[in-house]
């Protein structure tokens, strides 16, 4: 498994799986990556730590949002490595707004990028998947399944995209190819730094966590590397959720009233 596209690769969870994935194969011949992202002038540092550890690393930029923009990645990636036998779908996008007055147009921008866009790479990749056997990992979000007022949209999209992973699990599967989703929860990135740059918010977060901490992306890409790894080749299907424990934790956080107390008789 050498031969990998990333799409929101030029930081946080991206950024942190292109990285382990080399160091895995680093003694192994080296890793070679497809990094996509928006943001090109970001993704170079990247491709340079790539390939100190004796990678090869292909940078593309472009706007998943674009419904050409996948296809173009793909061809890109099969042309330059000879093959492909991973794509992991990370880029997202989040507009926060209350439902009842939620714009369609930045509705259906959302969709294209967390739902439209791991379709349509995986389409495109399909036929360099099938003569590897190789796998698509979705990196989808603890929102997917728990709803999280103010990301009505994003919760939505990402819900959707869980389906389409376990669509393209039934699928696929006969053809050899495997596909997972992993759904970090409570995760500090560039992206989400907003939401935790109140010491007190970020606190209470932490708090909420069994664990006590926030994820790092690391913790999300020594995951992604066992999925997407020989040690996963049963796992398929698959939602894991890597949250800390907080998905379990609503009735854990409600006043206990009388059951705090031994029940008579």
């Amino acid at each position: 498994m050498n031969r990998c596209i990333i799409t929101g690769a030029a930081r946080g969870i991206g950024r942190a799986i292109a990285l382990r994935l080399a160091r895995n194969a680093a003694p192994h011949g080296g890793a070679w990556i497809a990094l996509a992202d928006q943001h090109l002038a970001e993704l170079e540092p990247v491709a340079a730590e790539i390939r100190q550890l004796g990678g090869t690393a292909l940078t593309l930029g472009g706007d998943l949002a674009d419904a050409a923009f996948p296809a173009r990645l793909c061809a890109q990636a099969v042309n330059a490595f000879g093959g492909l036998d991973a794509v992991v779908s990370n880029a997202g996008f989040a507009a926060p707004g209350p439902l009842a007055t939620y714009d369609p147009a930045m509705w259906d921008r959302v969709f294209a990028v967390n739902t439209r866009a791991p379709l349509l790479l995986a389409q495109a990749a399909y036929p360099a998947l099938k003569t590897t056997r190789g796998t698509v990992l979705f990196i989808t979000s603890i929102s997917g399944s728990h709803a999280t007022p103010p990301l009505g949209a994003y919760s939505a999209s990402k819900a959707a995209a869980l389906m389409l992973m376990r669509q393209m699990a039934a699928e696929w599967g006969p053809e050899g190819i495997r596909v997972n989703a992993l759904s970090p929860g409570l995760t500090l990135t560039p992206g989400t730094a907003a939401a935790y740059a109140d010491p007190e918010a970020r606190t209470l977060r932490e708090a909420r966590v069994p664990l006590r901490r926030l994820a790092e992306a690391d913790d999300m890409a020594s995951v992604a590397a066992f999925l997407l790894g020989p040690d996963a080749a049963y796992v398929h299907g698959a939602e894991l959720l890597v949250d800390g424990g907080l998905a379990h934790t609503l009735m854990g956080s409600l006043p206990m009233g009388g059951w705090g107390r031994p029940a008579a008789g």
